[in-house]
């Protein structure tokens, strides 16, 4: 028996081995690559953004795997266990499914367990990407029968055209007597709801019948689950049906053996198919996915680096914009462009989220599907709302930098595309409707917190010097725009005329000197210096001298803004306005967005070496995250579990990088410019950058530059501004 159990033993490994080579290979082909014309670079494939599940640092709560149909919340410590599933409308809260495994008569769980020798597979580890997650467990203990030696290997795959999941599990046996194998699942259908798109907000959906969070209507009645019958549940509206496959395996010495388990959810009334056809869902699956990526990534480069954080962190930025895309018959929108949507919250489109972090990336990876999303955006009434509901509802509150975001998005439009008249129209309206708010001496009251950054101590409110420096950026935007399309020369003159009395009216009204920054007025004249990182967004206004410029980028010092794993949205020596706990816009971490876009707006002020210090401090999360959480700490690699598990505007930090170190910088007129800043040691190649019709592919260093136009070279010299198109 001893050198029976030996040999298993040095068996174990090269099946491991050989298991992982073959799930490689298997994902690889079904990831089905897709294809560019004229192009050579490397093709974008699902696998390009796997990361190993043993390296995350992401909350339990926040880590999710979805379709763009359906999102699911896995049990990690468990090989095939799920919590919740969020396919709107319908609402999976408290869901959860486990298994058993009947092995030779013993009954084996699939779930974590303390303490030594469990009767419990062991977790391993696996692989999140994009469109499933792997994960594997291995059994090893000796039984009164003999000794019992497995492992299971699954794939949680959410569907992409119903609302549900399945899972493909592996069993091979590692032993040397044959072994038969049942697989149980244990269903606990929490209270599933259905609710109406417009109710989807900022926060998840709320359980069946819990107390009601952040705005929700509560439910008129507790919801009531019913077992229909062993693999069915039902409520008044909805019903849950699970399907299995495999159930039962005779897995001989070395062998593997497959089967499936399915939920999906359906309305009350309709019909299910009596049995499940798994090959067919999961090729559907793959096949929507293969769609998407042809398109949402026919414009975005890859990139290699001599130094992998820059490179890893890139990729994981470009997935946070890549799963916040969904695409739903019944969304007004489709597809749709969410702010978060992974955990359920945040499934609204918002104009400051989606529009005015990345607009570059954002118009990139949309393709002429941005212009629509733009339309519906000046659609709702932006007096009143700042985003809309996946029913395309307005809804939110009036918010100060609304304006901003969409003159942003529709600039960006305008740089890669063209002037579009009824956007530019829609621009004008909102920068001059800016101007009838109440003002003093030029400059706006904008109100109290709900309609700025919603910190909870008072601070940045009314008259504050963002977003009214915005003002100065619109008016200059917009006459840019009028003069591409030809609009009425003397409008344009006085808008010009407006933009720089603005500047000139922030410079004498909320400049203070002997601080060298920007206060924030109340109306009763009651000054409030803010060290909040929303002045540096200052820096592209407009509004700023050199020396202004100088003494505020100054303040971004160690312990003051600046941290081991980012920065502060409050300067930590700014004792009245700092906090740990509100970490987006109060302090002790940031909105994910607004670190890069820090970075972004030093790499055009021209302190590449600042820039690059400020954008590294986030390559952590390249590292060890599968897409850039809502906010994080910015003193130690953790984000806060109760905000949103995903950010679209984790894609600003591709735009920091193509747009601010690489230099990519796409006009008004059509051209395409470049002008390089790459730290000391860098080499960084991209290939496939597409832009009006044309693949721009370019290698960077301090000492070098390559630029190849539709596979042509046509430039290689020393890096500097260049004209590509």
């Amino acid at each position: 028996m001893q050198g029976r159990m030996l040999t298993v033993k040095l068996k174990i490994v090269p099946v491991y081995i050989r298991l992982v080579l073959t799930a490689l290979v298997a994902m690889t082909i079904i990831s089905n690559s897709f294809a560019q014309s004229g192009s050579s670079f490397p093709k974008w494939q699902l696998t390009d953004f796997a990361i190993d599940l043993n390296k995350l640092l992401t909350p339990a709560p926040q880590l999710w795997v979805g379709s763009g149909y359906t999102t699911v919340n896995p049990v990690i410590g468990s090989v095939l266990g799920t919590a919740d599933v969020m396919s709107p409308p319908i609402s999976g809260r408290n869901l959860s499914l486990e298994a058993l495994f009947i092995v030779n008569g013993d009954t084996i769980r699939d779930r974590f367990t303390w303490g030594s020798k469990p009767n419990s597979i062991l977790y391993t580890g696996g692989t999140w990407q994009p469109d499933q997650i792997i994960r594997r467990g291995i059994y090893h203990r000796m039984h009164a029968g003999g000794l019992l030696s497995f492992e299971v290997v699954s794939h949680l795959i959410p569907f992409a055209d119903r609302p549900g999941y399945m899972i493909r599990y592996a069993v091979r046996n590692l032993g040397a007597e044959r072994i038969t194998v049942t697989c149980i699942p244990l269903i606990n259908p929490g209270k599933p709801s259905l609710i109406p798109l417009n109710k989807w907000g900022f926060s998840t959906p709320p359980w069946g019948s819990s107390p009601t969070p952040y705005g929700y209507s509560p439910p008129t009645e507790v919801i009531s689950v019913t077992r229909d019958s062993k693999n069915e549940w039902s409520t008044d509206k909805l019903k849950l049906h699970l399907y299995q496959d495999g159930s039962d395996l005779t897995i001989g010495p070395d062998e593997e053996k497959s089967g499936c388990i399915g939920l999906v959810f359906s309305d009350k009334a309709a019909a299910l198919p009596e049995s499940p056809d798994f090959t067919a869902w999961e090729k559907t699956t793959h096949e929507i996915w293969r769609r998407r990526l042809e398109w949402a990534l026919a414009n975005i480069p890859s990139l290699r680096s001599t130094d992998p954080s820059l490179e890893n962190y890139y990729k994981r930025a470009i997935v946070s914009g890549l799963v916040c895309i969904w695409e739903k018959p019944d969304f007004k929108l489709n597809p749709s462009l969410v702010t978060s949507g992974l955990d359920g919250g945040s499934m609204t489109t918002y104009l400051w989220d989606v529009a005015g972090y990345a607009p570059n990336l954002v118009t990139a990876m949309m393709g002429d599907k941005i212009v629509d999303i733009a339309r519906h955006m000046a659609s709702i009434d932006l007096e009143k709302y700042n985003a809309f509901t996946p029913d395309g509802a307005g809804t939110g509150v009036s918010y100060a930098y609304s304006t901003v975001s969409f003159t942003s998005l529709v600039y960006a439009i305008a740089c890669n595309k063209q002037v579009y008249p009824d956007l530019f129209a829609q621009v004008k309206r909102l920068v001059l409707k800016d101007e009838e708010r109440p003002m003093v001496n030029g400059i706006v009251d904008y109100g109290e917190q709900k309609n700025l950054l919603e910190m909870r101590g008072m601070g940045w409110e009314h008259m504050v010097p963002s977003p009214n420096s915005e003002r100065v950026w619109n008016f200059r935007k917009l006459a840019e725009m009028g003069t591409r399309i030809g609009y009425d020369q003397s409008e344009i003159k006085q808008w010009k005329k407006k933009s720089d009395t603005i500047a000139a009216a922030i410079r004498n009204e909320l400049w203070d000197d002997k601080a060298g920054w920007f206060f924030c007025k109340y109306p009763n004249g009651h000054k409030e210096l803010v060290y909040s990182i929303q002045v540096f967004d200052m820096l592209r206004s407009g509004v700023c001298t050199p020396i202004m410029k100088k003494r505020i980028i100054a303040q971004l010092a160690e312990n003051k803004f600046l941290f081991p794993f980012g920065v502060s949205s409050v300067s930590k020596a700014d004792s009245l306005h700092y906090e740990e706990t509100d970490t987006d816009w109060g302090g002790g971490g940031a909105y994910t967005g607004d670190v890069s876009q820090l970075a972004l707006d030093l790499y055009h002020e021209h302190f590449p070496e600042k820039a690059r210090d400020v954008l590294r401090r986030q390559f952590w999360l390249g590292e060890q995250w599968p897409y850039f959480p809502q906010e994080h700490f910015c003193d130690r690699p953790v984000s806060p579990t109760f905000k949103r598990a995903n950010i679209i505007a984790g894609l600003t930090g591709a735009e920091a990088i193509l747009f601010g170190l690489i230099g990519l910088d796409p006009r008004l007129d059509g051209s395409l410019w470049i002008n390089p800043q790459p730290a000391e040691k860098d080499t960084i190649t991209i290939k496939g950058y597409g832009f009006r019709g044309h693949l721009i592919d370019g290698t960077i260093s301090r000492s070098s530059c390559k630029i190849v136009l539709d596979g042509k070279v046509i430039y290689q010299g020393k890096p500097g501004l260049l004209k590509i198109l």
